[in-house]
């Protein structure tokens, strides 16, 4: 066995990976929604004014996000939060303008492949509770 085989078997630690791209991918998720949230009247009002969305919808997109960064900080539901965190990503995209270029979008982009990933790959292994998946890692 050469070296190389020797570091991919010492670093393949599967539910490791997946618990560093949920926290981060989480705590991204959370802070955008909590910056939501502490200036909720200036974004209903940013909101409204730039693409005409009622107040109550910009309350539950900072809930969600808040929501769904917490629950794939703590493995719980990730899968739900990831499909739900995708598509709320993949609307931004097409809401704000697809036209305007990779650069404006490249956040969005990155979050949603990154939700996407989750709801297909789960929590891993490392978790707070086993809640609505079923996860069959070896």
């Amino acid at each position: 066995m050469n070296v190389f085989d020797q570091l991919n078997r010492y670093f393949y630690r599967r539910s490791l990976g997946l618990l560093v791209i949920r926290i981060g991918t989480g705590a991204v998720f959370f802070a955008h929604g909590l910056m939501k949230w502490q200036n909720i009247s200036m974004t209903e009002n940013g909101f409204s004014h730039a693409f005409g969305f009622p107040p109550w919808l910009t309350v539950f997109l900072a809930s969600i996000e808040i929501l769904g960064g917490l629950m794939f900080i703590f493995g719980i539901g990730t899968r739900v939060a990831g499909v739900v965190l995708g598509i709320e990503m993949l609307v931004a995209i097409f809401i704000t303008g697809i036209g305007r270029g990779w650069s404006a979008h490249e956040l969005e982009f990155l979050l949603m492949m990154l939700a996407f990933g989750l709801a297909l790959a789960g929590s891993g292994r490392v978790r707070l509770v086993h809640v609505f998946e079923h996860d069959h890692e070896s």
